[in-house]
């Protein structure tokens, strides 16, 4: 009897502390990071300070994680000086990292009569706002769905249509903002892609050429607002910028390149393809793609 109730004890002991070692439960990854302690990072000229977890910071960048942890002078003096970013840019990074995503602001300046005009005749003064007509050719349709930019069509009910499916996806650029330039907001997505060229992100980079894909595939063009694509041109072409980057903008420059969209395009074009041979080059190759059906673009 007495030896029936030490092995039931005994057994009981042994159920308890396995329900204990159940009850332990290791700290999440996240909640290690948040212990670790915040980074000071001083960014542009205006040296705005920015303050991140130094464990985030360096779960999504190998090499700002080397600048904070590794023998580097900015582990020594405390902060990382970021001299050629802005603080629209390192905040979207900031967002990034703690999110998952970035937003960029589509409240943009109006439109300024200093841009580069663009080639008018007198019946087109005054009508510079009208919307043109969507790319109707096969290049286009290749463009707006290229998986190398992360194309994913929304599983919605009511999207059927092209217009209505990048009105859902890219809806501050729709046509009620004509007046707007939205030069900056295409440069400022942009600037985030060169951040994370440089510093490794990865997801990050996939993430904004993804949103430049899809600004640019819900972008209403007019004679005032095709000169927001040539200033984002001239910032890519005028600077080192990614080969796949110059790709996408050349790509999207052929595909809009179309009489079905207005006649004024390609004139629209001639000055910064005569400035910028290696643009025009760029453009010239998916042209002849889009002309010949060549799959290789």
């Amino acid at each position: 009897m007495a030896t029936r109730k030490q092995s039931a004890k005994k057994e009981q002991e042994h159920d308890s502390s396995g329900k204990e070692d159940a009850g332990i439960m290791k700290p999440s990854p996240y909640q290690e990071i948040l212990k670790s302690q915040p980074f000071k990072f001083v960014v542009g000229e205006t040296k705005e300070e920015f303050f991140l977890h130094s464990g985030l910071v360096a779960s999504k960048s190998e090499a700002l994680g080397k600048m904070i942890n590794g023998p580097f002078i900015e582990r020594q003096q405390g902060y990382v000086v970021l001299e050629n970013d802005d603080a629209r840019t390192v905040a979207a990074f900031a967002e990034f990292v703690y999110t998952g995503d970035y937003q960029i602001a589509s409240e943009m300046s109006p439109r300024s009569s200093k841009k580069p005009k663009i080639h008018q005749r007198p019946d087109d003064i005054g009508h510079s706002c009208s919307i043109w007509n969507k790319p109707h050719n096969d290049h286009w349709q290749k463009f707006i769905q290229a998986n190398e930019y992360g194309f994913q069509r929304p599983m919605c009910t009511d999207c059927g249509t092209e217009a209505a499916l990048f009105d859902r996806i890219a809806p501050v650029l729709n046509t009620g903002s004509m007046e707007t330039d939205f030069t900056e907001f295409f440069i400022a997505h942009v600037k985030v892609f060169l951040f994370a060229d440089c510093y490794g992100v990865a997801e990050l980079l996939e993430l904004s050429i993804r949103k430049l894909h899809q600004a640019l595939c819900g972008f209403r063009l007019s004679k005032a607002r095709v000169g927001d694509v040539l200033a984002l041109v001239r910032f890519c072409y005028e600077r080192p910028c990614p080969d796949r980057l110059k790709k996408l903008l050349a790509s999207y420059s052929a595909a809009i390149m179309d009489i079905q969209v207005s006649r004024d395009v390609a004139k629209s074009f001639q000055e910064l393809l005569k400035e910028r041979e290696d643009f025009g080059a760029d453009v010239a190759w998916f042209l002849a793609c889009r002309l010949t059906g060549s799959t290789e673009c």
